[in-house]
């Protein structure tokens, strides 16, 4: 008799472990964190940011700020959905820009020159905004590692040394 006892306070306890674990209350969605891929949401696109030899290449940048005027973009060869991660641009301040040694500042290109040269846009944002987004950048500085030349590559694949470009 107390084995049966025993045995059905143990199965009352699982059944009343299973319901009650079913309707526990989850945590919102808003209380999980965020996901490192979270928050790429400024893009803006660039002409001739493969040299003049391609005028008509785009390059898609897809940035977040991360800290401290710290900015991030990955650069795609499109904006589909099978577009191939080609760059990964940082951008820093100004400031951020001047602390670097000499040979660490020749690794970066001045925004106020470059953005220019490319003619970026930001699209799918109103013109005023982009005028806004764009004053912000110009006194900023980048730094390029290319992944691989989307331009220069053997079928389509990803020859060729990564290597960090210098934009002059």
């Amino acid at each position: 008799m107390k084995k049966i006892a025993l045995f059905i306070a143990v199965l009352f306890a699982f059944s009343l472990g299973v319901v009650a674990s079913r309707l526990a209350l989850k945590p919102a969605a808003a209380s999980t964190p965020a996901m490192p891929s979270a928050g790429w949401t400024l893009h803006i696109d660039a002409l001739k940011h493969f040299g003049s030899e391609h005028p008509a290449q785009v390059a898609h940048h897809w940035c977040k700020a991360v800290a401290g005027g710290l900015l991030e973009c990955q650069i795609y060869d499109s904006d589909a959905a099978n577009a191939r991660l080609i760059e990964i641009e940082t951008i820093v301040p100004a400031a951020v820009y001047k602390a670097f040694s000499k040979p660490e500042q020749a690794l970066w290109h001045y925004h106020r020159t470059e953005i220019p040269k490319v003619s970026a846009t930001l699209p799918g944002m109103p013109v005023a905004q982009q005028k806004k987004v764009v004053a912000s950048l110009l006194e900023t500085y980048g730094k390029l590692w290319m992944l691989w030349n989307p331009l220069d590559t053997k079928g389509g694949w990803p020859t060729g040394k990564p290597s960090v470009i210098v934009l002059k």
